[in-house]
């Protein structure tokens, strides 16, 4: 509808439309079946058929025009290497949760932190069935090691005082600067 012969969107546009509104729905929930060891082919596929209608309406091609070469044009990544991205930025999303998530009962005793150890957690599988189980907490559990930084909720860097404003009074300075229609044409 967006892409009508009378009114129609510059391509910088319908790539940020696809990007905020397509894609978002698209991927919505990927997590339950989307990680290691999944049989996901039929989802790709679809996932794929959808970016690359896109693609092609995004720059305007030719529908005989190459797959990857329309994505590349248009700036969009291959939907598997996204998909990784947004698997990988789940997993680190885990960090900062307070100790006493539901999520932190579910991994093995070396992150269970404060949380109460459910039954079915990971902690309570036999190592070989751990080997066996596929699944996005078993995921998180085998990324969680790459976790370095520490999260501290209430870190001294959090602090009012400790703002740029508060610490560097002197050093920082505003310029009232109005624009005008005469500096608006000049610029």
């Amino acid at each position: 509808m967006l892409s009508n012969s009378t009114r129609d969107l510059p391509p910088l546009e319908k790539h940020l439309l696809y990007h905020a509104c397509i894609l978002p729905i698209a991927t919505y929930r990927f997590r339950l079946w989307f990680f290691k060891g999944a049989k996901n082919k039929t989802a790709f596929k679809i996932l794929s058929q959808m970016q690359c209608k896109a693609a092609l309406w995004i720059t305007e091609a030719f529908h005989t025009s190459p797959t990857e070469g329309t994505e590349a044009l248009a700036g969009l990544i291959p939907v598997h290497l996204h998909l990784r991205k947004l698997a990988d930025r789940a997993n680190m999303r885990i960090a900062p949760l307070s100790d006493t998530h539901p999520i932190q009962s579910l991994l093995s005793e070396d992150y269970v932190k404060q949380a109460e150890v459910y039954h079915c957690s990971v902690s309570n599988m036999a190592p070989a069935l751990q080997s066996k189980v596929y699944g996005t907490i078993m995921e998180i559990e085998n990324h969680h090691h790459e976790l370095t930084e520490v999260f501290e909720p209430c870190a001294a860097e959090n602090r009012l005082d400790f703002r740029l404003m508060d610490c560097f009074v002197a050093q920082v300075s505003f310029n009232n600067f109005k624009i005008t229609w005469r500096t608006r044409c000049s610029l």
